[in-house]
């Protein structure tokens, strides 16, 4: 055996003689001459068990369930304020129910505008609900140079409130070169309702 081992065998062997002493008493002197001593030693035991052991196991097990109790909120709390940042953000790039009658044809007479352009025919606004949405779309018909489209197009996708160019057909004119034929319908969604 090497420096510093313990000597397990010598501990088992004092535990091993120790059991047989008991057993061997046991036998010699009956177990009824034991049996008080045996239901004071159960005793004990459930006592222990019973006072001593399980409190602090059902208190830790309680502690365990409220522990998990609070991650879980923790964590649906954290997604609400994700989900409530995101539907604020949302909200902030749509119009308001108030500007409902005239925006939609505001910004896209102001789009034209600024760029210096003019319509050859400006569709008035349709309206569709659905979802607790109100979706207002526009229709335009313009002869453009390429370039001039592009920057209109951009500023109606870069706009605040949002505007969406939900559908473009762009034809080339033969009678004008370097001019195109631009069909545009362009969108919007207004909430009826704006959750806090």
């Amino acid at each position: 055996m090497a420096a510093g081992e313990i000597d397990v065998s010598v501990y088992t062997k004092a535990v091993k003689s120790e059991i047989d002493l008991v057993i061997t008493t046991i036998k010699d002197k009956g177990a009824k001459r034991f049996g008080k001593a045996f239901g004071i030693g159960a005793a004990f035991v459930f006592t222990a068990y019973w006072f001593i052991y399980t409190p602090p196991q059902s208190k830790i097990a309680r502690l365990g369930k409220e522990i998990e109790a609070a991650r879980a909120m923790s964590e649906s709390g954290a997604r609400y304020r994700e989900l409530r940042d995101l539907l604020m953000g949302s909200y902030g790039s749509l119009p308001y129910l108030k500007d409902q009658q005239q925006w939609l044809s505001n910004a896209m007479i102001d789009s034209l505008r600024a760029d210096g352009l003019t319509p050859e025919s400006l569709r008035p606004v349709v309206e569709i609900e659905a979802n607790g949405l109100i979706f207002q779309t526009s229709s335009v018909v313009m002869s453009l140079k390429f370039n001039d489209t592009y920057a209109w197009l951009l500023r109606l996708e870069s706009a605040r409130p949002l505007m969406h160019v939900s559908m473009l057909e762009v034809n080339k004119k033969d009678d004008m070169i370097g001019i195109n034929g631009i069909s545009a319908s362009v969108m919007t969604a207004i909430p009826r309702t704006r959750y806090n």
